[in-house]
């Protein structure tokens, strides 16, 4: 059954209501379980705009929806760019935990005791 404008419009605006308030707070975990029935409002949006008929005037609270969507796609960006700096600070870590050996006198490599390290000396 398809909605009618009106409501598919309404459910809409309260997917992006409550996912642009997860991502404000930063709670990802939160926004990103709205992703499924975001989703199904978009379809359900759209399969009740094509059945709209010519005459049929979009309702007035389309025009907050346009704006919901713009603050939810900065939002987004937003969060994306935050994981990536987070990302990148996780795998700045994991380089400077294992800094790449150094060789001293001789070929060995310097500051691992002496003694190469391998399966058979862990034993």
């Amino acid at each position: 059954m398809i909605p009618s404008l009106e409501h598919a419009v309404q459910a809409m605006t309260k997917l992006l209501i409550d996912e642009n308030q997860a991502l404000a707070e930063m709670n990802f975990a939160r926004a990103g379980a709205l992703l499924a029935p975001k989703h199904a409002a978009a379809d359900a949006l759209a399969a009740a705009w094509r059945a709209a008929t010519a005459t049929e005037a979009p309702p007035a609270d389309l025009i907050k929806l346009g704006e919901l969507a713009e603050e939810n796609r900065r939002l987004l960006n937003r969060a994306m760019r935050v994981q990536r700096r987070v990302l990148d600070l996780v795998a700045k870590a994991a380089r400077s935990a294992h800094p790449a050996p150094r060789y001293g006198a001789g070929g060995r490599v310097a500051g691992a005791n002496g003694a190469p390290r391998s399966l058979l000396t862990r034993i």
